[in-house]
């Protein structure tokens, strides 16, 4: 798809609904995570701590968001398409980020977090979660979870499968449940392999929002709508697990009703998006805050941390969380400025232009 022609099909307010997902995250690490957990930041800020501890959940939200930008971004679209625009859109800035957080942590940390050449190199394949490789950092886990999402809808690319989406929806929402009923360590060996093929601590998210998707394009029928109704469930049941394994963690800081509220409050959104409500925050300017969004999710955390625990006792908290998050805002415009437009145009005009990725872009292109 030309850039033209994906800039008018662009659905701005999930732009604007990333951004503040990835500002949540922001807030929970800044405001919360840091001094609660591992000594991570000096600094502590129990006047935003009822708040910003809930903000991991704004990863719950931007798999919902996958969900549903996947289908959009798939239709017509050939497995070497889809994998050429997934690389394209992924690895430029995280290349760029891997190597500054690694940079920093070397030269600036203070031994709080830890890294090696092997690390750093494996990190940068993307791939170092499927073979247990710490990652430089613990953001990037996220990531994991896309990249297996992602393979999954390639091979139905590859496939022309296609026709069957609904059909691996379905059977992603069959193991999600799967694993309520046989937990992980209770499963047999094959059934923890497919657990962890198809995430199915979080495919309810990714689920309901490809059916969210199907709704936006006129399909409203109770069949799509069902499953949505069942993945909610799914999505509120892991969560509140979620919730007691993370209040042996942060000494019962955590409310279950809360929790169930703010994915309640993320499925209506996704709803009112679904069902046209929300047009009137469909503005181009928020745009410029969807290419923030990437940047500033790769980048904020253990940097931030290490500028927080070099100038904490000597800078005025509120003022130095102030500055380290614009200074992040600020750094992801740049990062996708001059690294990420660029070196994605590249990469895709180089991939693009391959005569054997062409050869196979012609064996898998859908049927009409």
């Amino acid at each position: 798809m030309d850039s033209k022609k994906e800039k008018k099909n662009r659905l701005y307010h999930l732009d604007l609904i990333r951004f503040f997902a990835a500002l949540y995250v922001v807030l929970y690490h800044y405001g919360y995570r840091g001094y609660a957990k591992d000594n991570f930041s000096i600094l502590q800020f129990p006047e935003l701590e009822s708040f910003s501890k809930y903000g991991y959940l704004g990863v719950d939200l931007f798999f919902i968001i996958s969900g549903f930008v996947i289908l959009l971004s798939i239709r017509k679209s050939s497995f070497i398409d889809f994998m050429v625009s997934r690389i394209t859109r992924l690895y430029p800035a995280y290349w760029f980020c891997v190597i500054l957080t690694a940079l920093i942590i070397y030269f600036f940390d203070g031994n709080i977090f830890k890294i090696t050449l092997p690390q750093v190199l494996f990190n940068l394949t993307m791939l170092n979660g499927f073979f247990g490789v710490e990652y430089v950092d613990g953001v990037y886990w996220s990531l994991l979870i896309e990249l297996k999402f992602y393979i999954l809808i390639g091979l139905i690319l590859l496939f022309r499968l296609m026709k069957h989406i609904k059909l691996f929806a379905y059977i992603l929402l069959f193991f999600a449940i799967a694993q309520l009923i046989v937990p992980f360590k209770n499963a047999p060996i094959l059934l923890k392999v497919i657990y962890y093929v198809t995430f199915a601590k979080y495919s309810a998210y990714f689920v309901a929002g490809m059916f969210f998707f199907l709704i936006k394009t006129g399909k409203r029928s109770i069949f799509n709508i069902i499953p949505i109704l069942i993945s909610y469930i799914v999505a509120i049941l892991y969560a509140v697990g979620k919730v007691q394994d993370r209040n042996l963690r942060y000494d019962n800081a955590y409310d279950e009703n809360v929790v169930a509220i703010l994915i309640t409050v993320f499925f209506i959104i996704m709803f009112l998006i679904s069902y046209g409500k929300l047009l009137f925050l469909n503005k181009r300017i928020f745009y410029y805050f969807g290419i923030l969004t990437y940047p500033l999710y790769l980048i904020h955390q253990n940097i931030g941390f290490i500028i927080f625990n070099t100038l904490g006792k000597s800078i005025n908290k509120w003022l130095l969380i102030s500055i380290v998050l614009i200074l992040m805002i600020f750094a992801s415009f740049l990062i996708h400025k001059f690294i990420e437009k660029p070196l994605s145009k590249s990469i895709r005009n180089k991939l693009t232009s391959s005569k054997v990725l062409n050869n196979i872009r012609l064996k898998t292109k859908p049927a009409n």
